[in-house]
């Protein structure tokens, strides 16, 4: 018997490969043999992910700042052979650095350019930038500002290009961008199709998440909608430019950036479609499954191969929201909550790998049981 261990991380309490860890111990504990696939959709975890499924590589720490210009060392990973770096927008510039006081308009991306700056210092020619978990609204300005690019409001002032500033900007210069980027190809990896601006733009769906309040929206939708006409010429609908705050629209317009499907890079580096079809049984999950997760998230786009195989598939996570039939119809034999007692949010990620090793546990004795019958 063989299961397929494809787990996406648990923010704050397990990273993919914990996971995947932990369910197979339980596991190969009653004779179950189990094969583990890091994997990510372009979030957190996505280094660690390219990393696992592609050799040759290194994890490189570099001073940046966060996404309040504080001081921080962040990781990106980097293949030599390759000249390939994986830049996760989330390391420096994630929803996991903001605090009281912070929020869009006061954050910027400019930690995250850093990153991608020391990168092609270092000879990256081609650079996957992962735009999941971000926790910022600024148009992907900070990131252009720390790879050359320079913003001026009408008196001739140069921006630092926080949230707040994109309704001033009067004219953007390009004199003085690394020159390397004339050669580097970039490729944004994402499954969000938002538009920059608009009723599904960046402020109004992902600004309320990062600390934008409702009522400021149309505002800050307004002052996107001009620094994307200084920037681009026009405002357009261009699916995939709202994606990570806006840094979709600036990689995409200013550096050529192609759109790739996060989950089926990692998908087609760790040749998981094969694997899925070579199982006997698919284990996925990851912190929440929700409505939402039937827009791309990594355990529906998982359980739907298992379905097209005609493998069974199994979800641990964390919390359930939304009605099991709904999970079938994609695939999902169960989802398997791994919290068995009342607990606060704070305690349950704290006990995430003890209520995980024990929910897999409790699978492996049925899956067990089941087979023998």
């Amino acid at each position: 018997m063989q299961a397929l261990i494809a787990i996406d991380s648990f923010k704050k309490s397990m990273t993919s490969q914990q996971a995947n860890q932990l369910v197979a111990t339980q596991f190969a504990a009653h004779g179950i043999k189990s094969q583990t696939i890091a994997i990510a959709d372009g979030g957190e975890g996505t280094v660690a992910a390219f990393l696992a499924n592609q050799s040759g590589g290194e994890a490189i720490t570099v001073s940046t700042v966060d996404l309040a210009q504080r001081p921080i060392d962040a990781t990106y990973g980097y293949f030599s052979a390759d000249k390939l770096a994986v830049v996760e927008v989330a390391a420096a510039s994630g929803i996991q650095f903001l605090a009281p006081g912070l929020d869009p308009s006061n954050t910027n991306t400019y930690g995250t350019g850093l990153l991608i700056k020391a990168a092609i210092e270092r000879g990256a020619q081609k650079v996957i930038v992962g735009l999941g978990g971000s926790g910022t609204v600024d148009g992907g300005a900070g990131i252009l500002r720390a790879l050359g690019y320079q913003f001026y409001d009408a008196e001739d002032h140069e921006l630092t290009m926080v949230g707040a500033d994109l309704g001033r900007v009067s004219r953007v210069e390009s004199d003085n961008v690394l020159p390397a980027l004339k050669t580097v190809q970039f490729v944004t990896a994402s499954d969000v199709t938002n538009p920059l601006t608009g009723e599904q733009g960046a402020a109004a769906i992902f600004g309320p998440q990062k600390g934008l309040a409702v009522s400021a929206i149309p505002a800050y939708d307004q002052a996107m909608q001009h620094y994307m006409a200084v920037v681009a010429g026009q405002v357009s609908d261009q699916a995939g430019d709202g994606a990570a705050g806006g840094i979709g629209f600036a990689l995409r317009h200013c550096l050529g950036a192609k759109v790739q499907s996060g989950f089926q890079l990692i998908a087609q580096l760790s040749d998981l479609t094969a694997k899925v079809s070579g199982a006997d049984m698919v284990i996925s999950g990851e912190g929440q499954v929700d409505d939402q997760s039937f827009m791309g998230k990594v355990p529906i786009q998982i359980s739907e191969q298992a379905q097209t195989a005609g493998k069974p598939c199994y979800l641990l996570v964390g919390n359930q929201k939304g009605a099991n039939h709904a999970f079938a119809d994609h695939g999902v034999t169960a989802v398997l909550p791994i919290v068995d007692h009342v607990s606060t949010l704070d305690e349950a990620m704290q006990q995430g790998s003890t209520n995980l090793a024990k929910m897999a546990d409790r699978l492996a004795r049925i899956i067990v049981a089941t087979t023998k019958m």
